[in-house]
């Protein structure tokens, strides 16, 4: 055999990497496989080596619920459809991990398939004790067969105009995919200010975003553990509540640095810009996968959201229209907003002061408590996932009502 792996080999990080994942974990359904990972275990006296009987399944069942091992190994005999399980898996999985696929037979074709899927290899039965060591010991050491790994999905939430509610919305989405859809979610609040998600979730703000945003050289493992705050399993923030008159520099290269690190360990990075950052952050609205852009049922935020939704399509870049505070006296009807913005909301969050407001004084997301609101941030994740959900609507008077807005041909 090779050389016994060393104990630290599965934590070590070099500077600049993201926090590493910790730990092997196995799922196999046949006793010969079983037993060879259990001598190989008891071989490298790894901490955190284990070995499970189960299928991938099994797997993801059981990593819905945990943090994500450093390398994977399952077994897809007897699978249908591999690829389609393998996605499901990877799904609930974190980005850094190392996914080594158990299969049957030498199969080419499967193999191609699973490297197109970011899988790190391929093992075929009979698996042998110095084929598993060399698999790893090269992974642990970060020789990646599938190149760099899955990067998770970059979210900028912003408001047409102050007051719309983007921080609402981004808290509630943020803690809605971590609970409900078990993705590992990083929500960063870029007014250093203020730290208003940090207060929406019942979290104590601390200088580290702040610090950060200001000085890329500090960015390192250690001190993005110290400035992150959980707030559950799978869901951590990054939000600073400065002095009044206090004056902090934000630089791009930093922005970019720290965005790039969490997009490494988290599925969903969202980050709530507020309005007077719009312009700074523009290289990381840039960058991101997706935009949601949260309007009221005001004349003036529709019109301001027609000149972002306009400027996003210049740009080709997606964007997902939120129209808050739906059905609030005096507002513009949804058919109104649709023919102003020259297309529908892709989503609506209800107008429920009383459930929103009790919410942030409790220190939680509103949808925790309120069906209503629950199934409207259900419908944001399903849009943001790409299962589209929203409907066309019309108006009656939409010529008019553009022409009032000053946006007609």
């Amino acid at each position: 055999m090779n050389a016994i792996l060393p104990v630290n080999s599965l934590t070590r990080a070099e500077a600049g990497d993201p926090p590493r994942l910790q730990g092997v974990m196995a799922y196999v359904q046949d006793s010969e496989s079983e037993a060879v990972l259990r001598r190989l275990a008891a071989h490298l006296a790894l901490p955190g080596f284990e070995v499970h009987r189960g299928t991938i399944a099994t797997a993801e069942r059981d990593l819905k619920t945990k943090r994500s091992p450093a390398v994977l190994f399952v077994d897809v005999t007897g699978v249908d459809r591999v690829l389609d399980a393998v996605q499901s898996l990877s799904d609930v999985c974190e980005p850094q991990l190392q996914l080594v696929v158990i299969g049957q037979s030498n199969d080419v074709g499967l193999f191609r398939g699973l490297l197109g899927l970011g899988v790190a290899d391929y093992l075929f039965k009979p698996l042998t004790s110095e084929l598993l060591e060399s698999v790893v010991w090269r992974l642990t050491n970060g020789n990646r067969r599938g190149g760099e790994g899955r990067l998770g999905k970059l979210v900028a939430v912003t408001g047409a105009r102050g007051g719309a509610g983007a921080s609402s919305i981004a808290a509630n989405l943020a803690t809605y995919l971590a609970e409900k859809a078990s993705r590992r979610v990083a929500l960063v609040d870029l007014d250093v200010r203020t730290g208003a998600l940090a207060l929406m979730l019942g979290a104590m703000p601390n200088s580290g975003l702040a610090e950060a945003l200001e000085l890329p050289g500090r960015i390192d493992d250690l001190f993005l553990e110290r400035a992150t705050i959980s707030i559950g399993p799978r869901l951590d923030l990054l939000a600073s509540e400065m002095p009044a008159f206090t004056s902090r520099t934000m630089t791009i290269e930093a922005g970019e640095a720290l965005l790039g690190r969490l997009q490494r360990s988290y599925h969903y990075v969202i980050i709530d810009v507020p309005m007077p950052l719009l312009d700074i952050c523009r290289p990381w609205l840039a960058s991101a996968s997706v935009q949601l852009l949260a309007t009221e049922g005001s004349l003036l935020s529709a019109r301001d959201a027609v000149q972002r939704l306009d400027a996003a399509a210049a740009a080709n870049q997606r964007h997902i229209l939120i129209h808050n505070k739906a059905g609030r006296p005096g507002d513009l009807s949804a058919a109104d907003i649709a023919t102003a913005c020259n297309r529908p909301a892709d989503c609506e969050i209800p107008f429920l002061p009383r459930a929103f407001g009790t919410a942030i004084n409790m220190g939680r997301p509103a949808w925790q408590d309120d069906q209503r609101t629950e199934s409207a941030v259900a419908l944001v994740a399903r849009e943001l996932s790409g299962q589209p959900v929203s409907a066309a609507r019309t108006s009656s008077w939409g010529a008019a009502l553009r022409r009032l807005v000053g946006l007609s041909a």
